[in-house]
């Protein structure tokens, strides 16, 4: 074989490690977070904010986050759930 043909062989070996396996993961996950995310769920969202389910209306989750203090209600999107803890 050709010197180019392995080095392509080789970079697309590299390309489906960092996109496509990636890519699979990430729906696999949000399938996961999907089917099994419930009121009383403790949460983290892709941008780092932690915190309890309280409602879930379609798409809009409300969560409750902070500390015994200073309580937020935020409402976000089902789909910026990153991972339940």
């Amino acid at each position: 074989m050709r010197l180019e043909y392995i080095i392509l062989i080789i970079l697309l070996f590299g390309f489906y490690e960092t996109s496509v396996k990636d890519d699979i993961k990430r729906k696999k996950n949000r399938e996961y977070v999907y089917d099994n995310l419930e009121i009383g769920s403790k949460i983290v969202t892709y941008t780092g904010i932690i915190g309890e389910v309280t409602d879930i209306d379609g798409e809009v989750v409300t969560i409750l986050s902070g500390t015994f203090d200073s309580i937020s209600k935020i409402k976000i999107k089902k789909t910026e759930v990153e991972n339940i803890i």
